[in-house]
């Protein structure tokens, strides 16, 4: 159960830190926010539950590539500018939860 709330935290953490990112956008609805937050927090648990053989940065850039998949074609349609951004924090921020849950999540 630890892990699981490792994930929710580092989820939570990652959608604060996604959200920031987004006050640098201009014209956002609130929802683009909270849905945002929102998959940063199932991010972190699924981040948490996946059993790969592989380090946690690679979970996690895989996990919020997966996941961030369909935001990121739509985000690409609208500007390519925020589909390259929207990539970025993706992975990096994907890596860092990996990162945080592998080393939080020893046993």
């Amino acid at each position: 159960m630890k892990k699981y709330i490792n994930g929710i935290i580092a989820g939570v953490i990652s959608g604060v830190i996604n959200c920031l990112f987004l006050l640098f956008a201009k014209n956002l609805e609130i929802t683009v926010f909270i849905s945002t937050f929102i998959s940063w927090i199932v991010i972190g648990i699924l981040i948490s539950s996946v059993n790969y053989k592989a380090k946690g940065v690679i979970k996690g850039v895989v996990v919020s590539l997966l996941v961030s998949l369909s935001s990121l074609v739509y985000t690409f349609a609208s500007t390519i500018f925020g589909g390259i951004w929207t990539l970025i924090t993706t992975l990096l921020v994907g890596a860092f939860m990996g990162y945080i849950i592998e080393k939080t999540n020893i046993k």
